[in-house]
């Protein structure tokens, strides 16, 4: 017996085919089959683009409730985005929430709300990849952007923090470190810091600097705290390993020292308080005979 999914189409099939067959000969039926094939393959072009284009428009996004509440935005934000664009400080919480699937809130500073997303700008090697955390004020105003991350290329956002925001290149007492700071006295409101990554790879030159940035709005009044430099790595030295012979001989000398000391400490303490000034004669030399021992 032939299954049911292929016994339809079979009748289907004979009831058109034999009465075109009867009109038209055995010519007509290789007509037939040919047409059959062509509407066939086409169909299954059909079924297939319509199941390509249902995956993409219906891929379940990843994280809890994606099933109830489908969001359309990739983890890390927007796909087209400008270091311009996320480096301002009229930015609201309504846009970062929008156009970010995965917002990090549990973050407080100074009576400043946080709100840290993950960024990547592009896949040039001026774009950015790493951390991007916005303080908003009580208003809702920006007061501070902070970005821990890596590039590829310092130049974009140097210029940038730069021209826009005035910082302006500082000697750093780091080795390989670029230091572009903000200065008000002797107080630091925004600073740059990138450095070459302990590790470069030919094969991932995104991750070529290592990159930290704190910008504060103009108008405000806390200066950033002091980062010093890392202090220098101090080695304990190692002492050489003695054999059993050099440790038993050591142990030795050093019990004939303490002891020579401590006989010496006695003189000491014996002479304080039996001075020979007011010793008679005649013991003087029971006491040199005494130091002898």
């Amino acid at each position: 017996m032939f299954p049911r999914k292929l016994g339809i189409p079979l009748l289907l099939g004979a009831a058109v085919a034999v009465p075109y067959v009867k009109s038209n000969g055995t010519q007509g039926i290789s007509e037939f089959w040919n047409s059959m094939s062509a509407t066939s393959g086409e169909s299954s072009h059909q079924v297939q683009s319509s199941s390509t284009e249902w995956q993409q428009t219906n891929t379940p996004p990843s994280g809890p409730g994606a099933e109830l509440y489908p969001v359309r935005t990739p983890l890390e934000g927007i796909s087209s985005v400008s270091l311009e664009e996320v480096f301002r400080f009229d930015i609201t919480k309504e846009w970062v929430y929008q156009h970010w699937a995965r917002k990090s809130t549990a973050l407080s500073e100074l009576g400043l709300y946080g709100v840290r997303i993950p960024l990547v700008t592009g896949t040039q090697l001026t774009d950015i990849a790493g951390s991007l955390t916005y303080f908003f004020d009580p208003s809702g105003r920006v007061q501070k952007i902070t970005f821990k991350g890596n590039t590829g290329d310092t130049t974009q956002l140097v210029m940038l923090v730069m021209h826009r925001y005035g910082l302006q290149p500082q000697t750093s007492l780091v080795a390989g470190e670029q230091l572009f700071q903000v200065k008000r006295g002797s107080d630091v409101m925004s600073e740059l810091r990138t450095r070459p990554s302990p590790v470069l790879w030919s094969s991932s030159p995104h991750n070529s600097f290592a990159v930290e940035l704190q910008l504060q709005s103009p108008s405000a009044a806390t200066p950033l705290p002091v980062q010093l430099p890392p202090l220098p790595e101090v080695k304990t030295p190692v002492e050489p390993t003695l054999s059993a012979d050099e440790a038993a001989k050591k142990i030795q000398e050093e019990t004939a020292a303490n002891q020579l000391a401590a006989k010496k400490e006695l003189q000491e303490s014996f002479n304080k308080f039996f001075p020979r000034s007011r010793v008679p004669e005649d013991q003087i030399k029971n006491l040199d005979k005494l130091e002898g021992y």
